[in-house]
């Protein structure tokens, strides 16, 4: 019996399900989009793609975009824009994904999902959202070539002389930028500010002081140390290095702490830089090169700094002794083995005036004078050794006859030296060993000459003359046969050292 009740209802519950079923298929029939389109109420970023085919939204969203890059970026750096469009940066986006999932809804459930998921979007759109990117490069290039353009360095106080008086310029703040914190606030606005038309950015920077202020370099005023030393005017392709050497070294200023090289102020030395050829020392000889007469320049600073007793960092002897210093108080330049270099050990710049006039290069160092009036500081140069030349160097030349006889180059002696500075302070008197320098001897350079003399051919005797000459009778007083003396050559001119 309660079977029989029961079956009636099944078939009342599978009729409705039926109803209901016919009319939900009805409806999603009506609702339905066709396999190619969108859903209605589907958004890709602000774009309507509702009912549009993969096509149409592809160049709805494309559009977008393509729009969306022309924003522009402006910069903000230090107070100055700089600008560029989004283009610039290749800004751009992949929408196929967003349109694939867009073409998907309503159509990948069953009837029921399908028909639920379309009439929810009536009342709540779906949005996707694109990512864009852009290139890396050229956000960097973007900020080198152009951000950093409105930044500046910092400028220093300048010292110069005017006739004779020390003047200061003012000095300038400079701005850096952080590269990597810009880009980084870049990319973040651009995320963020997606309904602007400008995108706006603060440039990260910073502030950089100046090393060297007007105050602290005006406080540069007071002559430290001076010395001069002569030369011969007269060579003129010496003094003009001399007076070249000198000019390039004029005006310069050592920061606090800076080290100062002789090598690096006056090279190159070649002709397009102002120099000629000129006596040097070349491994104990004396030949013309590039340049010859600079290391006078180099000597000359060398005993002004050693008078403002500023920190010697690097010095060389010559490899013989010079002219126009005593031994040990010179200051060799030899390619890049033998320099003059001083650091400024003082807390205010140091600046060097120097230069020629009459055959004479002078320098003076300036800078912020703090030793006690009453101190006198002095110099002795001490020879501890002599060495002899030695034999002379002969080269005998063939071409000149046995008479013959130049010297190239006169002997030196040989000289172990110190360097003695001596400082009265308080009345007390202190002597400190500076430096020791040893130089080479020469010999004498000699040419002689080697040719060989060809003898003058005998003469054959008359076959006519029918008798000898007769040969004339000895006198009593034979006369004395005279010798022929070659006499001796004048020696060559000694040669000034050019070092």
């Amino acid at each position: 019996m309660r079977k029989q009740k029961i079956w009636p209802a099944f078939i009342v519950i599978g009729i409705l399900v039926l109803l209901i079923g016919a009319y939900v298929y009805a409806a999603y029939m009506m609702v339905k989009p066709d396999d190619d389109k969108i859903c209605e109420g589907v958004y890709i970023e602000s774009v309507n793609v509702s009912g549009m085919t993969r096509e149409q939204a592809e160049t709805a969203v494309n559009a977008y975009a393509a729009e969306c890059a022309e924003r522009t970026l402006a910069v903000d750096v230090n107070g100055k824009t700089v600008s560029t469009t989004l283009a610039d940066l290749e800004y751009t986006c992949n929408a196929s994904d967003s349109i694939e999932q867009a073409l998907k809804l309503g159509k990948e459930s069953n009837l029921f999902g399908n028909y639920a998921k379309i009439k929810e979007l009536k009342t709540e759109h779906q949005v996707y959202n694109l990512e864009f990117s852009y290139s890396e490069r050229k956000l960097k290039q973007f900020i080198k070539n152009q951000c950093k353009k409105e930044c500046t360095s910092a400028k220093n106080s300048k010292i110069k002389m005017k006739k004779g008086v020390l003047t200061y310029t003012d000095a300038k703040e400079g701005v850096t930028i952080d590269a990597d914190s810009t880009a980084a606030d870049i990319k973040k606005a651009i995320q963020e500010q997606t309904d602007t038309d400008v995108v706006q950015v603060k440039a990260a920077v910073t502030i950089q002081e100046p090393m060297v202020t007007k105050e602290l370099a005006s406080r540069c005023k007071d002559k430290l140390g001076s010395f001069s030393t002569n030369f011969n005017a007269g060579n003129i392709s010496r003094s003009k290095n001399v007076a070249n050497a000198a000019r390039l070294i004029n005006t310069s200023v050592i920061y606090p702490g800076e080290t100062f090289s002789v090598h690096d102020a006056i090279s190159p030395l070649t002709v397009d830089n102002g120099y000629y050829d000129a006596p040097s020392y070349n491994n104990g000889q004396v030949v013309d090169s590039i340049g010859g007469g600079v290391c006078q320049v180099s000597t000359t600073l060398y005993n002004a700094v050693l008078r403002a007793e500023l920190e010697i960092v690097e010095r060389s002897p010559h490899s013989m002794v010079v002219t126009y210093v005593k031994p040990s108080m010179d200051a060799a330049i030899a390619g890049d083995y033998k320099d003059f270099k001083f650091r400024n050990n003082t807390n205010v710049p140091i600046y060097i005036e120097g230069g020629t006039y009459s055959g004479t290069v002078y320098f003076n160092i300036y800078g912020e004078e703090t030793r006690e009036s009453s101190r006198t500081v002095t110099f002795e140069s001490e020879v501890t050794e002599e060495i002899e030349p030695g034999a002379d160097k002969i080269t005998y030349d063939k071409t000149k006859p046995a008479s013959y006889t130049e010297v190239t180059q006169e002997a030196h002696i040989g000289y172990k030296a110190v360097l003695w500075k001596i400082v009265t302070e308080n009345g007390e008197t202190k002597k400190t060993q500076i430096n020791s320098s040893t130089y080479q001897a020469s010999p004498k350079y000699v040419i002689k000459g080697a040719a060989k003399e060809t003898p003058k051919p005998t003469k054959k005797p008359d076959k006519k003359k029918d008798k000898p000459t007769p040969t004339p009778k000895k006198k009593k007083d034979k006369e004395k046969e005279k010798e022929q003396v070659t006499p001796a050559p004048s020696p060559a001119p000694t040669v000034q050292p050019g070092a």
